[in-house]
């Protein structure tokens, strides 16, 4: 199974950021100069939602509490709400 395959079976936000995570990390290592504008492309989504992907992807690493969050849009104001009380 193609990473863009998994990507349009995931039913839940964690699963797509981590597989963008995965894909973009991956093809990173393997081609010097790999770009979000890329991995955007691969997986016909904007750049801004790659972006957004690796954010939270990211985030999960440090805070599992984010898993917890229902929606992608809890997740941001979730990190949102982190980063402002910094």
């Amino acid at each position: 199974m193609t990473f863009l395959e998994r990507y349009e079976l995931a039913k839940t936000w964690h699963e797509k950021a981590i597989i963008t995570e995965l894909y973009h990390l991956a093809m990173s290592q393997r081609y010097p100069g790999w770009t979000i504008t890329k991995t955007a492309e691969h997986f016909e989504v904007s750049i801004g939602l790659v972006s957004e992907n690796l954010r939270l992807a990211h985030s999960i690493h440090s805070d599992e509490n984010i898993m917890k969050c229902e929606s992608r849009q809890d997740a941001l104001k979730h990190l949102n709400g982190k980063y402002r009380r910094r």
